[in-house]
């Protein structure tokens, strides 16, 4: 007797996904753009056609069963395949990625880059766009993660072992800046770094997930706040909370305006050279467009704080 032949459709696993991310049918149908019974058909269909049930209806709301959420961690690898497969041919036929991710490290500003941003959509219609924040080792980690395809503005000096292009951009200098009202504010000629350590230091938080941290800045003081990015940095340290390295640059303003005290230091944070880095043989005419338009050197003065 043959062995009864079991199909699981692409789009029936895409379903299934879709109703995990969003937490329930109406919201999977709502991101999938279709209607919720659409989303009930599909699920009726597949679980007759498998002979088992994939979810648990027995509460308010469906649960995945054990064999639900089997097929679903098994049948994301097949989505993930397919979506890069999808990308090659669109690469293959027109050159054009289907999809770019910019990392934007947070020593660089989205204004300037918006109107690139705008040109972008309009040169390539048909490649989706992705701009997120880094900070720190996480541009590095994203390029070679996986998770981006440019980074702009990482440290300079990427990790070891290679695998990634590089261009430079510009150089940093920072400036240990506090609020006048604060304790460090009224110290006189250098300060140690024994005494610096004593206060409360406002740091980025390195955003890697696999490379070691970056290790620079106020690493040895006792207590620090840790902040998502560059505004929320100049915000703490305006207000008070603690003392932090800034880019001069973006010091400066509020230091003529009296708003921020520059402090000496015995132990200076050095200039940083920021860098544009992408992988090595990537070659799609996405990638090409934003790096031969980033590294336009007037650009890159207005993209820095």
């Amino acid at each position: 007797m043959s062995r009864r032949q079991i199909k699981v459709p692409l789009e029936g696993i895409r379903v299934l996904d879709a109703i995990d991310r969003h937490g329930s049918f109406a919201a999977a149908a709502q991101a999938l753009f279709v209607v919720t019974s659409s989303i009930t058909h599909a699920i009726r269909n597949l679980e007759q056609s498998l002979g088992i049930n994939l979810f648990d209806r027995s509460g308010r709301r469906a649960r995945f069963t054990r064999e639900g959420r089997m097929l679903l961690e098994r049948g994301r690898g097949l989505l993930a395949q397919a979506a890069a497969f999808d990308a090659e041919v669109q690469l293959i036929a027109t050159g054009w990625e289907s999809q770019l991710v910019l990392s934007v490290d947070q020593v660089i500003r989205m204004e300037p880059l918006m109107p690139l941003v705008d040109a972008f959509c309009r040169v390539a219609p048909q490649t989706s766009l992705q701009l997120r924040r880094e900070a720190a080792a996480g541009s590095w980690d994203a390029l070679l993660s996986g998770r981006a395809d440019l980074v702009v503005g990482a440290p300079a000096g990427g990790p070891p072992g290679g695998g990634y292009e590089s261009a430079p951009l510009s150089r940093i200098r920072f400036v240990l800046a506090v609020a006048p009202k604060h304790p460090l504010a009224r110290f006189e000629g250098v300060i140690p770094d024994s005494e610096l350590a004593r206060h409360r230091a406002v740091i980025l938080g390195d955003t890697t997930r696999g490379l070691p941290h970056l290790q620079y800045g106020l690493q040895r003081n006792l207590s620090f706040l840790s902040v998502p990015d560059t505004g929320a940095k100049l915000q703490a340290i305006l207000l008070g909370i603690g003392c932090g390295f800034l880019p001069e640059r973006l010091a400066r303003p509020h230091v003529r305006a009296g708003r921020l005290a520059l402090l000496r230091v015995e132990t200076p944070h050095p200039p940083s050279q920021s860098t544009l880095a992408w992988r090595a043989g990537e070659n799609g005419r996405a990638l090409k467009w934003w790096i031969e338009q980033l590294r336009r050197p007037a650009l890159a003065r207005r993209l820095f704080f």
